[in-house]
């Protein structure tokens, strides 16, 4: 491992040398994380380890660090190269999550990849294990792309200079993106590979943006996610670009993802997502608004949050509200006022522009019906003998560090 990771190194030392057209930028996030989980039949579980919440750190299940998976934070660097005319060059990013001595994880690369510019940049060919997609969602909430696979694969984007505006179509051909489990019934040819291909587009106008990405999902490898076996999958994103000229700051965009088009045995899987966002100089305020649909359930979102700047953004500090709730058949609990609410105030110090200290607390509540611990008729019979309604109660705190580079 350490032989592996000299040796990257040592090339990227040389790369650096002998190429003017490199870049390096990345993060590091860290910190203390504590919690204290409760449901109200046992004796309430404290856990505290290294971690952050700040999209980065130990696995978090029902919003409660978990042993299971866990890690100490996030060293994450982003490397891109191009030759001296600037047409040809890679892009690739290494992610490390697990910094412990013993029985350490490898760090990640989540896409590394060659490209090459052609014909007056109007066509763009990507190779390798792809990723840094121009059709992804882009977040926040939700950072997905449709471009990767077990294998890799290749990009093509077109890019017209006769279109008005910043027009950018293509496709990708690539592998499976989930084992095989067809069991030798299905056979493996060009065909089936071809039907694993995904379809992109993304257009930039003075007034608005949007992207969109449709992957196909051939017989041959069947996924098994909740609920869900085959189809295809699509995503988009939408932002106006006009508002922010009669109120600057003000924002509106939307973006969102469907799993399970076609499938013989159809089960849709929707995430949407729309924000509204209001940045002047002394705070930022914002409302999100989301949406998950599967089968006779459905899951509503809203997350206001508002945070005031001092001191030229020194210290930000504020805090976000979360408001969940299920509808349909198949709600959790049929009786239950909300499906969780969630708190957290927020204390940020900027060091500069790109290093911070912050502190957070978070404190939920979420009913949980049949679906977890309240399936077991002794502690259900408890629950009701004793008026215990069936919520679990998580909170926890989190001093965090970040830098960017």
């Amino acid at each position: 491992m350490k032989k592996i990771l000299v040796l990257m190194l040592l090339a990227v030392l040389s790369v650096w040398a002998f190429a003017q057209q490199f870049t390096l930028d990345g993060e590091v996030k860290t910190g203390l994380l504590y919690g204290k989980f409760e449901d109200g039949l046992a004796d309430p579980i404290e856990k505290i380890g290294l971690g952050s919440k700040d999209d980065a750190g130990k696995t978090i299940v029902d919003g409660f660090p978990s042993n299971t998976g866990s890690s100490e934070g996030r060293f994450r660097l982003n490397m891109t190269y191009a030759n001296e005319e600037g047409k040809m060059g890679f892009k690739t990013r290494l992610n490390w999550e697990n910094w412990r001595r013993q029985n350490p994880k490898a760090p990640d690369f989540p896409y590394a990849f060659g490209y090459g510019d052609f014909f007056e940049d109007q066509l763009t060919i990507s190779i390798g294990i792809l990723g840094a997609s121009p059709w992804g969602t882009g977040g926040p909430e939700m950072w997905k792309e449709l471009d990767v696979s077990q294998s890799g694969g290749m990009r093509v984007e077109w890019k017209p200079e006769f279109v008005p505006g910043e027009l950018n179509v293509g496709f990708v051909l690539n592998y499976f993106d989930s084992p095989s489990e067809s069991g030798g019934e299905i056979k493996l040819t060009m065909w089936e590979i071809l039907r694993e291909s995904v379809l992109g587009a993304a257009y930039t106008h003075e007034f608005f943006h949007v992207r969109f990405a449709y992957r196909l999902d051939s017989d041959y490898d069947q996924r098994i996610r909740t609920a869900l076996s085959d189809g295809d999958d699509l995503l988009y994103r939408v932002e106006e670009r006009i508002l922010d000229r009669f109120l600057p700051g003000f924002q509106i965009w939307a973006l969102g993802f469907v799993s399970g088009v076609g499938a013989e045995k159809e089960c849709l899987l929707t995430r949407n997502w729309l924000f509204f966002q209001y940045a002047p100089d002394l705070f930022t305020a914002q409302l999100r608004v989301g949406m998950e649909a599967i089968e006779n359930r459905t899951l509503l979102f809203l997350r206001p949050n508002f945070y005031w700047n001092f001191f030229d953004k020194l210290i930000v500090a504020g805090m976000a509200f979360q408001y969940g709730q299920d509808f349909g058949e198949g709600k959790v609990d049929p009786g239950s006022p909300y499906s969780y609410i969630e708190i957290e105030p927020k204390v940020q110090v900027n060091l500069s522009p790109n290093a911070y200290v912050a502190f957070a607390y978070n404190y939920r509540m979420e009913y949980v019906g049949d679906i977890t611990d309240d399936a077991d008729p002794t502690k259900l019979a408890y629950r009701e003998a004793r008026g215990i309604e069936p919520i679990h109660y998580t909170q926890w705190m989190n001093l965090r560090f970040g830098i960017r580079f």
